[in-house]
């Protein structure tokens, strides 16, 4: 007999009007028993956003900016329903993590990115790469899942031959 809370699964369920609790399984079998109906309502909820997409674009709009910008500013030039203070706990965030910058700006602050997208997503591999011990071997399966192209411009990287 299973119990939770103290109410057996035979115990009356006063929510049910003094009606016995189904034991587990009961609901799933009368469920696929049941007689086919309207699809459910679709959820009213709104989809997740993929994780480090809001980041993505409030830095995205810092980067099209030529100077700091205050929380209320990154909103307006994103042009999203975003609350205020979502904005601020992104841009608080992105500050913690080093990836902007911020000085005083009336009672606030404004934020500057410290790098470049591509100066960014350089600073992820290399923190990426000093999480692995076996660095060697991290480095030669990058490389081996390189397209051609990258590989060569890798090595004219290496040999100081570009940029």
């Amino acid at each position: 007999m299973s119990q939770v809370q103290g109410i057996s699964s035979e115990d009356p369920d006063p929510r049910a009007g003094g009606k016995p609790t189904p034991g587990p399984g009961v609901e799933s079998a009368q469920a696929s028993a049941s007689v086919p109906g309207p699809a459910p309502e679709p959820s009213s909820a709104p989809e997740r956003r993929p994780a480090g997409e809001l980041e993505s674009t409030v830095l995205a709009a810092l980067w099209a900016a030529d100077s700091p910008l205050t929380p209320g500013q990154v909103q307006g030039a994103l042009g999203a329903p975003l609350a205020r203070t979502t904005v601020t706990t992104i841009l608080t965030r992105l500050y913690e993590k080093g990836t902007v910058t911020r000085t005083r700006a009336g009672r606030g602050f404004a934020y500057t990115p410290t790098e470049d997208a591509p100066g960014l997503t350089a600073r992820r591999m290399h923190s990426e790469l000093q999480k692995e011990e076996d660095r060697s071997t991290v480095l030669a399966r990058f490389v081996s899942q390189l397209t051609d192209e990258d590989e060569q411009l890798l090595r004219e990287l290496l040999d100081g031959d570009a940029r």
